[in-house]
């Protein structure tokens, strides 16, 4: 009879995993690298994909695994590098590889690889892997991941004990739920009950690591639902509540902004597009599990309005019927930027008061090459010390990095009537630059203001305004105070006394008390590989090549107590910004 149920189960989850999984058999190539435990990895997930396509290759991967098993993936192999690939990646791919040929596996080498799973995933609870930090209690996504291993090997082996120790790992019974995924959190990593989630102790992760956990646990759940081994911690609410809680406020036209996703921004084959995809498709799936009271909810999914503050990881997300605005900050509680394991080598100034602003009329802003292509040192709204940077993350061992800054002042307070306001106390990194910063968000617009700015290193100054990625566009019309600017490529202007602006397409630029700006329409051309040399996130080096008009505010060398202030006014007209700024 258990028999049975654990057969039905692995139908289940096959059933899952071939929902969401796309085949593209004509782009795998079987070479097999076992050079380190990245290309094992990557090894293992494309004889998933040969398996997910049932084109009759399974005496081939039953080979290939062998393979692998004999000259990588094995119980007295050293896990050495990086150890999620030891204990999640690996192990993940190969148990679902392992539930695709169930039929037609040997039960001898089934043995064989559920016992190296149980080498480098005994449970939920603990990273296996050895170091200063050890033992170290898994939490988050990785905890997620894990409960979900150790359940599908409970299930390939016949284990129930196994399966209860997957759904116990969940609710963390082994340490008194101190790192259950299904209670808020106010420190370290998990939902927060403002709707913050944090992974890495300090890294806003709610479109990355957080779309991880909403996967892993809507799986487990539908996967265990009305087994012996349900999920019945009634604390799961904290995950269902998340939904509107944590996600919806970051996914705007089916995209996961990009100032909750960290490093993962970097990832050629991640875009926000992808990973909103895939949160949709684990509400889709959590659904099936949740109460009806909050499914009936899901099917009708909007982005919510107004002004919200997610002050436990420094960010903020202003919502109006036509446009987003979103805001990541940075503190001595949250990273600037996290980098490591070779990925988001040009992130130095994601944290430093990053302005991104989503319009119905381009929503693919940031989803096409934006990322390889923007210019680093010009981001949206910071303000930023003209030095050279180094690539960070590169040769620096394979393990991740936050990038803290000193300053105690970042966050936002909401205001009657769907709006806020949100500052900054800037800090720049390696670097004498300080600033006061702050955003007010209202119906139509973003009004931003700077005061006392001073740096003394000897090196120009920069706040920038915009910049804005006009695709293969170099017509896009550009108005300062009411006349038509030439379009030519590469060439910087510099405007003084500038009242207003106005950018095809994008929207008006108003500058109170007027302002001296610096305009520069330009092609740039990028790489993933630029941004990106991860082992198992690898970017290529075919060119991107994308035209951006960017404006900056100059405050000149070593500037002392100076200031700034204007005003974005997003999907706005010519006509409408000139009335704007006749008001002000």
């Amino acid at each position: 009879m258990r028999e049975a149920i654990f057969e039905e189960l692995l139908v289940r989850y096959e059933q899952l995993l071939r929902r969401r999984t796309e085949t593209e058999i004509a782009e795998i190539q079987l070479d097999l690298d076992v050079s380190d435990e990245g290309h094992t990895t990557l090894s293992y997930a494309r004889l998933r994909t040969l398996a997910l396509a049932g084109d009759g290759s399974t005496d081939t991967i039953v080979d290939a695994l062998r393979f692998l098993h004999e000259n990588a993936y094995r119980p007295d192999a050293e896990e050495t590098g990086n150890w999620w690939h030891w204990e999640i990646g690996t192990p993940r791919i190969l148990l679902d590889i392992c539930v695709l040929l169930r039929a037609h596996l040997p039960d001898a080498d089934l043995t064989r690889y559920l016992a190296t799973v149980q080498r480098f995933c005994p449970d939920a609870d603990r990273r296996t892997k050895t170091g200063p930090w050890s033992p170290l209690a898994e939490t988050g996504a990785n905890r997620a991941d894990k409960a979900l291993i150790v359940a599908l090997a409970g299930l390939l082996g016949g284990d129930s004990e196994r399966v209860a120790l997957a759904r116990d790992g969940l609710s963390d019974l082994r340490d008194g739920r101190t790192n259950s995924l299904f209670r808020y959190v106010t420190s370290g990593d998990g939902f927060y009950e403002d709707g913050s989630f944090i992974q890495h102790d300090t890294v806003a992760y709610t479109g990355s690591y957080g779309v991880v956990l909403l996967t892993s646990v809507a799986e487990i759940l539908a996967l265990l639902r009305g087994s012996p081994w349900e999920v019945t911690d009634p604390g799961v609410s904290v995950v269902f509540d998340a939904v509107e809680r944590s996600f919806l406020p970051f996914l705007f036209e089916g995209r996961m902004m990009d100032t909750v996703r960290g490093r993962a921004v970097a990832r050629q084959h991640s875009r926000d597009l992808d990973i909103g995809a895939a949160a949709l498709d684990a509400i889709e799936l959590l659904a099936q599990s949740a109460p009806a009271s909050y499914a009936a909810r899901w099917k009708t999914l909007e982005r919510p309005d107004g002004f919200h503050v997610f002050g436990s990881m420094d960010r903020v997300v202003h919502h109006r019927p036509r446009w987003s605005a979103a805001l990541s900050l940075s503190s001595e509680r949250i990273a600037r930027y996290e980098c490591g394991n070779g990925e988001n080598l040009h992130g130095w100034y994601t944290g430093d008061g990053m302005l991104y602003i989503y319009d119905l009329d381009d929503p693919d802003h940031y989803t096409d090459g934006f990322w390889p292509t923007v210019d680093p040192y010009r981001l949206p709204g910071t303000t930023v010390d003209t030095q050279r940077r180094e690539d960070v993350g590169r040769g620096a061992g394979r393990g991740t990095g936050a990038i803290m800054a000193p300053n105690r002042i970042a966050g936002g307070a909401a205001v009657e009537g769907g709006f806020g306001t949100a500052e900054l106390d800037l800090y720049g990194e390696g670097s004498t630059l300080r600033a006061r910063k702050k955003w007010h968000f209202t119906d139509d617009a973003v009004m931003a203001l700077g005061t006392d700015l001073s740096a003394s290193d000897g090196r120009r100054i920069e706040t920038i305004v915009e910049n804005r990625n006009l695709r293969a566009d170099a017509t896009r019309r550009f108005v300062v105070d009411g006349v038509a600017q030439d379009a030519e490529l590469g060439l910087e202007r510099r405007y003084h006394g500038v009242q207003w602006a106005y950018l095809e397409g994008v929207g008006g630029y108003v500058f109170p008390g007027g302002a001296d700006l610096v305009s520069l329409r330009e092609e740039r051309v990028g790489t993933w590989h630029a941004i990106d040399i991860g082992v198992s996130t690898e970017g290529d080096d075919v060119e991107v090549r994308r035209i951006y008009h960017a404006l900056w505010l100059d405050h000149g060398v070593s500037p002392r107590r100076a200031g700034y202030m204007y005003v974005l006014l997003p999907g706005a007209s010519e006509e409408g910004t000139a009335r704007r700024a006749a008001q002000l």
